[in-house]
């Protein structure tokens, strides 16, 4: 079990992940329908305010146990708690009040939002399904703007003439617009260059702080990890294979998946280190 509660906190986890359990099937006209396996016994903390990452290869499972924690998918098995309410038991009306809970920023902002519709469009669209009149819309949609790093006078524009860094503060914008206290961020940094990943990645830790965010990142980048997420955990096959401090892990990996993924993360810091003479 991971948790990321220091020994003088007692408080409860915002988020409580047991025995959470994912299978899928797979077959077709010639072969047998058999059932795949994603995620098994699954379980994990997270406290107000801490950022949680789970890591892994390509079809460890890690994004199945986001789209689950979020009910995207309804899990097979296991328990999902949101300050104590098992949102995995929950049924689709019941799911109303957890979306202004529990949010996701994806990998893709394009693909994540109408590519037809303004910035404003696009963050205001949660506001607007649950009838939020027009000027009380307009006011947090400028409030948010400006705090994710958009100008207000940019609401009109089209999603496509952003930039890609741009389409992600935009995404987060449409993220935090139900005033959630958990983000799952999905593959949030891939796709964006260093420089870009970085803003972002300051801006994300800023909110936090201004408004005691408490984060899943998923990941597969151990180098953006070290340095973002307060605990982690590794997944193998469906299952954490190893769990515990960023910091701890980072220095003394204990199992074979995770020193393969420190050993690449501290590679690629190795290929992307200045040279002697370079300009920084």
């Amino acid at each position: 079990m991971v948790s990321n509660l220091s020994s003088s906190e007692t408080t409860t986890p915002v988020l409580r992940v047991r025995n959470l359990s994912k299978c899928y099937g797979r077959g077709g006209l010639w072969r047998n329908w058999v059932s795949v396996s994603a995620a098994s016994g699954v379980d994990f903390d997270i406290f107000a305010g801490k950022t949680l990452a789970l890591i892994g290869q390509s079809g460890s499972g890690k994004s199945t146990i986001a789209r689950c924690v979020s009910r995207l998918e309804k899990p097979d098995e296991g328990e999902i708690r949101i300050n104590g309410t098992d949102v995995a038991a929950l049924q689709s009306r019941e799911l109303l009040d957890v979306r202004t809970k529990i949010q996701m920023v994806f990998q893709d902002a394009t693909s994540a939002m109408n590519p037809r519709f303004s910035a404003a469009q696009a963050i205001e669209e949660p506001l607007l399904i649950r009838g939020m009149k027009y000027e009380e819309r307009r006011w947090r949609l400028q409030g948010l703007m400006t705090e994710v790093g958009l100008r207000p006078h940019w609401a009109d524009r089209s999603i496509l003439e952003f930039s890609g860094g741009q389409r992600q503060r935009v995404a987060i914008a449409r993220a935090l617009v139900l005033r959630p206290s958990i983000l799952i961020l999905d593959e949030a940094f891939t796709g964006l260059d260093l420089s870009t990943q970085s803003q972002i990645a300051n801006l994300l830790l800023d909110l936090q702080k201004t408004h005691s965010l408490t984060y899943l990142l998923i990941s597969h980048d151990l180098t953006l990890v070290a340095r973002f997420a307060d605990s982690m955990a590794v997944m193998h096959e469906g299952r954490i294979v190893e769990s515990g401090p960023t910091p701890e892990i980072m220095a003394a990996p204990k199992h074979p998946e995770t020193s393969k993924l420190v050993a690449a993360a501290k590679a690629a810091e190795k290929k992307l280190a200045p040279v002697a003479g370079e300009i920084m």
